[in-house]
């Protein structure tokens, strides 16, 4: 059986217009190039959907397709570099307040969706990744089954999550930094 990856350049991290510092970690390849590359290079991906929204977001990716050999040491130490990053910089960017995305913290009895939460403020953080992180946050009780959980500020403060996050953050606290950080301005949705 085939895997389909929808949109990765998109919904993956707005890659065709990303910010300085991922452009940085990933030199010398783009985010884009690197990305596409970490995906045809597993074996068990087949297809990839580009989500080109103009004509130049598809130059380059020509000879793309054809690049579905195992990553080269180069793509390897640029790929280590972007995850290392927000551990390397904690005591700067993230402090303490880093998520493993562990989902131990779950289930929550606001049905916030607290790994995704905190893995946008991650990558607005760590990233500079602040646009993406608000396209995606907006979507929180926007996008139905398609994107599932309630938004940051509907945090009660109830605590259940607290003594299971390995990390001892203070989710609460997180939650409502991410909803102040990635909020943005309420956006009509095209069935609204």
């Amino acid at each position: 059986m085939g895997v389909f990856v929808i949109s990765p350049a998109d919904k993956g991290g707005m890659l065709y217009t990303p910010p300085q510092t991922l452009q940085k970690l990933c030199q010398p390849f783009s985010p884009l190039e690197l990305t596409y590359r970490f995906l045809l290079s597993d074996r068990r991906i087949t297809t990839l959907s580009v989500g080109a929204a103009t004509p130049d977001e598809l130059a380059g990716l020509g000879e793309m397709g054809d690049r579905d050999q195992p990553l080269t040491s180069a793509e390897v130490e640029a790929l280590d570099r972007l995850q290392h990053h927000p551990t390397q910089t904690l005591s700067t960017d993230l402090g303490t307040d880093l998520c493993s995305q562990c989902y131990k913290c779950l289930p929550c009895p606001e049905a916030i969706n607290i790994p995704e939460i905190l893995r946008l403020r991650n990558l607005a953080v760590a990233y500079d990744m602040t646009a993406y992180g608000q396209y995606r946050y907006g979507m929180f009780e926007n996008a139905g089954h398609w994107f599932p959980g309630r938004k940051g500020d509907r945090c009660t403060d109830c605590g259940d999550c607290l003594p299971r996050c390995p990390e001892h953050l203070d989710i609460p606290r997180l939650l409502r930094d991410t909803h102040e950080r990635l909020h943005g301005k309420p956006k009509r949705r095209l069935w609204g």
